[in-house]
């Protein structure tokens, strides 16, 4: 993801994460952004097909999504709240070479604690 965020920059990101359950993330799909915009994002559809259908092939569940803000705080912002609708999901959003997890419905956002994989 953090790759990701630098290479689109100064650009918005975006990606799906999956994982066998809601907890574990198994792997990152970096995606096209179709908006092609530093302060929005639109997964591109056939990518996104594309990862649910590989996910599903590998037994898992798409768990969430990510996007950055090149200049913006790591928090969500407005517009990230109005397009969460995937409730179950995990919203991660890259900025300043960090990466910050969030539960978020249309209304609010409460911070979800990221856990590395130990190596």
């Amino acid at each position: 993801m953090l790759a990701h965020a630098e290479f689109c920059a100064p650009m918005e990101c975006c990606g799906l994460v999956a994982g066998p359950s809601p907890d574990v993330v198994s792997f990152v799909y970096p995606l096209t952004n179709a908006d092609l915009s530093p302060v929005a994002y639109t997964i591109e559809p056939y990518e996104h097909y594309r990862a649910w259908k590989h996910a599903e092939g590998n037994g898992w569940n798409l768990i969430g999504a990510f996007h950055s803000h090149p200049e913006g705080p790591p928090y969500p912002s407005p517009t990230d709240l109005r397009l969460a609708v995937e409730p179950e999901w995990t919203y991660l959003i890259v900025s300043g070479g960090h990466i910050r997890g969030f539960s978020m419905d249309a209304t609010s956002a409460s911070e979800v604690l990221l856990i590395p994989e130990a190596s």
